[in-house]
């Protein structure tokens, strides 16, 4: 992948927890470029590691029981991994910001929402408490609350959760990041509000030109929103492409699969129920503490060999700019 305008670039990043087994690792050799102005999705089932290389960008991996064990993780020049943590204070809702899965336990119970995403700003740009407080309110109408300035008088339990997922946009967009992480953002909200927040992410990119990093499990959140797309596995990379290519070319089993299980609007409207069922990726992930000693999707896997039991397949050129890690990449190819 063409690394030379990247913003944000995670070069075979290794995190790990420590348990009573032994040290695991929830992200293991991970690497992609996240260039200026693009939506990057990183998608996979819960617990492929999506997650925890969200926190490690930002260093909130809790340390112990886990830490980046290799890796570089570079913004602009810098290596985060290097910094200080007064340093990494400063990038962080600053330069590159997040919004967490669960607003109700992202914001604090005990301050309104104005004072949460106005300390935000007062924190990070030097505004002094009047200042920081209208730049606030400002920035919650420009996330569509209505009645902005009495809903900063509110505290987080006093509003749904469409509201609460705005206002942590709203924090996460106070200082006009250069970087949105955006971590499932719309779990747990009924389908129109996904929408709403989806819509809302965009506009505020566009107006902002910000890069961002969703996460997500949902394919079809994939399709509208991204721009390129990481597929992760068992805290692998095992593929990345352009939306368009992977969507028409998927060349790993595991993303073939993922696909798969996207309900079909045309066969369900002619009548063909049988082939608007979801298709199940049969198995399950493997654990963490016990990996296959190949290819760790191989037990799921109706392509596996002999060679896919005992070697783990390196992450290659497909086509251009799409990347795969699979032995039997253009069978799969072939077959979707």
């Amino acid at each position: 992948m063409n690394t030379a305008e990247a913003l944000l670039s995670v070069e075979n990043l290794r995190t790990e927890f420590r348990t009573a087994s032994g040290p695991i690792a929830a992200v293991d050799d991970v690497s992609f470029d996240l260039r200026p102005g693009e939506t990057l999705c990183i998608v996979g089932e819960s617990g492929c590691g999506k997650s925890v290389t969200a926190l490690s960008i930002l260093r909130l991996v809790p340390n112990p029981p886990g830490r980046i064990a290799g890796g570089s993780i570079r913004y602009g020049a810098r290596d985060l991994l290097l910094l200080s943590e007064g340093e990494m204070e400063a990038v962080r809702g600053n330069e590159i910001s997040m919004i967490f899965q669960e607003p109700m336990t992202s914001l604090n119970p005990l301050f309104t929402v104005g004072r949460q995403i106005a300390e935000a700003i007062a924190l990070h740009q030097g505004a002094s408490a009047k200042v920081a407080m209208q730049r606030a309110i400002e920035t919650l109408r420009r996330v569509s609350i209505p009645d902005a300035e009495r809903r900063a008088q509110a505290y987080p339990h006093q509003l749904s959760g469409g509201m609460r997922q705005r206002v942590m946009i709203a924090m996460a967009l106070a200082c006009h990041p250069a970087v949105l992480i955006a971590d499932e953002p719309t779990t747990a909200l009924d389908v129109t509000i996904q929408a709403q927040i989806l819509d809302l992410i965009r506009e505020q990119q566009e107006a902002l030109g910000m890069a961002v990093l969703l996460i997500t499990h949902d394919m079809g959140v994939v399709a509208e929103n991204a721009d390129r797309v990481v597929v992760m596995y068992a805290g692998r990379k095992v593929e990345e492409a352009s939306v368009a290519e992977l969507f028409n070319h998927p060349a790993h089993p595991y993303t073939r699969g993922l696909l798969g299980s996207l309900p079909s609007l045309d066969d369900a409207a002619h009548g063909d129920v049988r082939k608007a069922r979801l298709t199940e990726i049969k198995g399950m992930v493997p654990s963490l503490a016990c990996m296959p000693a190949g290819c760790r999707f191989a037990p799921r896997c109706p392509f596996a060999e002999a060679r896919c039991q005992d070697a783990s397949p390196p992450l290659v050129a497909h086509r251009a700019d799409h990347l795969v890690a699979c032995w039997k990449a253009d069978a799969v190819a072939r077959a979707a």
